[in-house]
């Protein structure tokens, strides 16, 4: 645990960041008319965080060469936690929407020292293989798994807190819980360098193939599938057919197969250590192409409700280790490398809604949506085979 304190400390300052933001996500759609919200701007508010750090990503990897990290986290961690008090109080669309600009300058450091912190503290050889190599692919599975703990209690506890004592009251409790959390961000770093200097060995040009997988990671999980799978299951299946197969309707299944995208998180130390066992390159490769795979059956026509199901269920498995080796990919690449992988995959968690509308607006089957996905994974997988690197035994 000693080795293992400071991934485990930022691990938890990030999940508890996450808390307010991920309950507008479940909560903010049922009940902007109360808000006096306009479905637009609920859309608006909703990516407007995603949009700014396409910028703001390589702004905090300068900051963190200039500043304290230590100090930065808590900044923006500290920062973070209050906007929980505007989401809860303000219902001014610009109000709400700097918050949003707000939160998304801050989770770009929160992310960038976060990842970094991770990739210091191996370096260090504060995460080490008991054969004295440098376990990378399961901290950073650590790190993901534990720190998306925030993207479920956001999402679950945060619907639930809104129904039982309401929308302000829940986000002051999670504004209470993410500033107890604040000083786990500056004891991360203890024993860290206080800055990041530019990585001499690791500053040249980021790889194409790293970016492009990024790009692909973030289009077809965070943005393509997530956006449209309501959308899809209700034209491919239907209430009729999901209530006699499985007792759910459609919004119900939606919502609880979107929840184990996160769920799915929980597998990313497993799926971390067999990308330090196997190597980087062979493991983003397979993730992907099995990735590719599973979309492809979840696209056949006439395809059983249940195993449409258990498609998109492998799927965020696979897409769990993908994001785990493209993290420890970036990190191992320095500062740079890993600001630009996260706003390469930003900028597809913001393409793939687009793209999936696209295709359902101009008469494309449903599976079409999932087909799309499985191409740019396949396409990825082949980045990843000829771009990362072959670590491991």
């Amino acid at each position: 645990m000693k080795r293992n304190r400071g991934v485990w400390f930022v691990s938890l300052a990030t999940a508890s960041s996450l808390l307010g933001d991920q309950m507008l996500y479940a909560v903010l759609p049922t009940i902007y008319v109360d808000l006096g919200l306009q479905p637009y701007q609920v859309g608006i508010l909703l990516s407007a965080n995603r949009v700014v750090r396409l910028v703001t990503n390589h702004l905090a990897e300068r900051g963190c060469r200039r500043w304290s990290l230590a100090w930065l986290l808590i900044v923006a961690l500290t920062t973070g936690a209050l906007l929980n008090l505007v989401y809860g109080t303000v219902t001014w669309f610009p109000g709400l929407l700097a918050a949003r600009i707000v939160w998304g300058v801050c989770w770009s450091f929160i992310r960038q020292i976060g990842l970094m912190t991770v990739v210091d503290a191996a370096r260090e050889g504060l995460v080490v293989r008991p054969d004295g190599q440098v376990h990378l692919g399961r901290a950073m599975g650590f790190y993901s798994g534990i720190s998306r703990l925030g993207s479920i209690s956001g999402n679950l506890l945060g619907a639930l807190g809104h129904d039982l004592i309401g929308f302000s009251a829940t986000l002051f409790i999670f504004a209470a819980a993410s500033i107890v959390c604040v000083p786990l961000g500056p004891w991360s770093r203890q024993g860290l360098p206080r800055t990041r200097p530019r990585d001499m060995s690791t500053s040249g040009p980021v790889a194409r193939g790293l970016l492009f997988c990024g790009f692909a990671s973030g289009c077809v999980g965070q943005g393509l599938i997530a956006a449209t799978l309501g959308a899809v299951l209700g034209a491919r299946l239907g209430d009729a057919d999901l209530g006699g197969a499985l007792g759910l309707g459609v919004a119900s299944l939606t919502g609880l197969l979107l929840a184990t995208r996160w769920v799915a998180d929980l597998m990313a130390p497993l799926l971390g250590h067999v990308a330090d066992r196997v190597g980087r390159r062979r493991s983003g490769a397979v993730y992907f192409i099995a990735g590719a795979l599973v979309l492809a059956v979840a696209a056949a026509p006439q395809l059983p409700p249940a195993f449409m199901i258990a498609a998109i269920l492998a799927f965020y498995v696979t897409a769990t280790g993908v994001a785990v080796v493209l993290q420890a990919e970036a990190g191992n690449g320095g500062s740079r490398a890993v600001a630009s992988y996260v706003t390469a995959s930003d900028f597809g968690s913001a393409a793939g809604p687009n793209l999936g509308w696209l295709v359902l607006q101009i008469g494309g089957a449903e599976g079409t949506v999932f087909l799309l996905g499985a191409i740019f994974y396949a396409l990825a997988g082949i980045a990843a085979w000829t771009s990362l690197h072959d670590t491991g035994k």
